[in-house]
């Protein structure tokens, strides 16, 4: 038995078709890897997966994010056949080899993305499916939070869209003043919960 799922892509809606079978029990995972966002929303991530089955398809929601394009990864590079609408990805081969089980996650594609919400996360509905036809159970949890850009206090009162290096010298140039415009926690006085606050930020910010 098998129940499809319609995509829409531009102005089509492709039909594939999943299968409708009881989960697989495995020790499999759907991760965020490396991730990149610039200051105007713009980004992208490598995401893992790693399981002791086989895959030969996928599709998942996300949150937070609207999708663009679908690419790269053990799967891109293999030549499965990808598709993406704002919230939706879709993989599959097409008598392409199916990923091999491994231990260790393993980019297997990458998406490229516009930030809508304050985290890049998975939503509900995540189908991986093992030869032959056999649904596979994902441990999905992983989010990532973004940086929001509280702590980008320099050049004063403007920032530069990154938390960094020179967060820091500003704040241990004006080490325990009071009324300090770096001030990032608003307590009055700069000292060490400002330095914790920039260095859990440290990077790009939205």
């Amino acid at each position: 038995m098998f129940e499809s799922a319609r995509l829409m892509y531009g102005t089509a809606a492709l039909t594939i078709f999943l299968p409708s079978l009881t989960a697989a029990h495995a020790a499999c995972s759907l991760t965020w890897g490396e991730y990149e966002v610039t200051p105007d929303g713009n980004g992208s991530a490598d995401l893992m997966w790693s399981c002791n089955e086989s895959m030969l398809a996928f599709q998942f929601d996300v949150s937070g994010l609207e999708l663009i394009g679908l690419r790269d990864g053990w799967c891109g590079e293999g030549g499965w056949s990808l598709y993406n609408s704002e919230t939706t990805a879709i993989g599959f081969t097409m008598g392409q080899a199916p990923m091999p089980p491994t231990t260790e996650p393993v980019h297997f594609v990458t998406v490229d993305f516009v930030v809508t919400g304050e985290t890049l996360a998975f939503a509900d509905d995540v189908i991986f499916v093992a030869p032959p036809d056999v649904v596979i159970d994902v441990d999905w949890s992983d989010v990532v939070v973004l940086n929001d850009c509280d702590a980008d206090i320099y050049p004063e009162g403007a920032g530069d869209g990154v938390v960094g290096v020179d967060e820091v010298l500003a704040l241990l140039g004006d080490w325990g003043a009071s009324g300090s415009p770096f001030d990032v926690n608003g307590d009055g006085m700069i000292g060490v919960d400002d330095l914790l606050a920039v260095l859990e930020a440290w990077g790009p910010c939205l």
